[in-house]
């Protein structure tokens, strides 16, 4: 099965082979865009032009329909149910007081636990953490440089 690295633009023996040109091995979700840039999606005048785009410095970034797509044809498990699901409303006031209350580290953690089963639900805890977090961060630098400096 002939395929293209999606990394290089290097011919392929399959889609989850080591490339040849660059040793780089797909893992995990990278796995979906490899099998894209293969015979098993694409015809053999598509992936020559694919494999001269990566040449030419393009990054593959496809859709979640496209990766979706693939993830079914290649018989990989479906996403959980809940995988797409946002948090409420209340939990997000939770994660922000227990950002500003206790620790950005709170949002950190919920981001860190949650980004591979709910991404979308991780997205909004980083959404929320990340300006309390450079918020709290400045503050504590400005008190730190008031006590030194002052």
């Amino acid at each position: 099965m002939k395929a293209v690295c999606h990394r290089c633009g290097g011919d392929k023996q399959g889609p989850f082979v080591p490339c040849r040109g660059c040793a780089f091995v797909p893992q995990k979700e990278e796995r979906l865009t490899a099998w894209l840039f293969s015979l098993h999606h694409l015809d053999e005048v598509e992936l020559d032009e694919a494999a001269a785009r990566v040449r030419q410095g393009g990054l593959p970034d496809p859709s979640k329909k496209l990766k979706n797509a693939a993830r079914k044809e290649m018989g990989a498990a479906p996403l959980p149910d809940g995988a797409q699901m946002p948090f409420t409303t209340a939990t997000l006031m939770g994660i922000a007081f227990a950002n500003l209350l206790l620790t950005p580290l709170a949002g950190f953690a919920y981001w860190l636990g949650l980004r591979k089963e709910r991404p979308v639900a991780a997205a909004q805890a980083l959404r929320i953490t990340l300006p309390i977090g450079f918020a709290l961060g400045a503050l504590w630098v400005g008190m730190v440089a008031l006590r030194l400096l002052g």
